[in-house]
């Protein structure tokens, strides 16, 4: 019998559906993907992962609710990346209940506000010692031979009031790591490198951002107000602890 004709697919989105908390891939079944257009072929792969097939390249708003986490309202805009499969990480926060008491939070409404995540300043066991800008190729140190399990890292500046986000490529091996793109900021030798961990915000001006509860949870939080960055130190422990945009010096933020 000849074929009759041939089925084309094109991929064109993948989403990777992460816990903000924990870095970790969200398991959970029970999820709902909800656009303007109902006729979207969306396809579950495993470990968080979900392919959108024959959907076109066309920009469009995606809400996204998973059973014990915040819902999450997304843009999708393209060309979202040049590579053969545009994958995209979507952090999602556990919804507050009983369960999570070993959860701390950041609430707040700050108008303008439009990102905001952080790295922790006590869990800093990796540091630099060198990067390669042509092959994008950095140096760790690495005494406990900790795996880099995560895409997004923060690189802290010596003061600790700053960080560069970077997103890795891939692990070589503990002590040599793949990045994405070349660093943007020079750096010394023993500057912490610490996993990102994101929040979010909502055109109200809200905003949350959750980290696990700890003992010591001193987290450095970078915020982006009107287009201009921010940081600021946060105790997670202390109640009533708000964001505020004032200025740091030039000294203050020297990397």
């Amino acid at each position: 019998m000849e074929a009759q004709g041939f089925i084309h697919h094109q991929l064109d989105l993948a989403l990777r559906l992460m816990d903000s908390i924990t870095g970790r891939a969200i398991e959970e079944s029970s999820i709902q993907f909800l656009t303007q257009s109902q006729d979207k072929t969306i396809i579950s792969r495993g470990a968080g992962m979900f392919i959108f097939l024959n959907t076109g390249r066309e920009d469009f708003d995606l809400e996204i609710c998973v059973y014990g986490y915040e819902p999450r309202k997304i843009k999708i805009t393209y060309p979202i990346q040049k590579e053969h499969l545009p994958i995209r990480d979507v952090y999602l926060l556990p919804l507050n209940n009983p369960v999570l008491e070993n959860v701390l939070a950041l609430r707040g409404n700050m108008p303008g506000i439009e990102d905001i995540e952080a790295v922790s300043l006590t869990n800093t066991n990796c540091c630099i010692k060198e990067f390669d800008a042509r092959t994008r190729v950095m140096t760790i140190l690495n005494q406990k031979n900790a795996h880099f399990r995560h895409n997004h890292y923060g690189l802290l500046n010596k003061n600790r009031t700053a960080f560069e986000h970077f997103e890795l490529e891939r692990e070589i091996n503990p002590q040599t790591l793949k990045c994405k793109k070349r660093l943007k900021e020079e750096f010394q030798i023993n500057q912490p490198i610490v996993r990102v961990i994101f929040g979010q915000t909502n055109e109200q001006g809200d905003y949350v951002l959750k980290v696990e509860k700890e003992e010591d949870a001193q987290y450095l939080v970078r915020f982006v107000v009107n287009g201009k960055e921010f940081f600021q130190k946060v105790d997670f422990h202390e109640e009533g602890c708000i964001l505020s945009c004032q200025e740091e010096t030039e000294e203050k933020r020297e990397v």
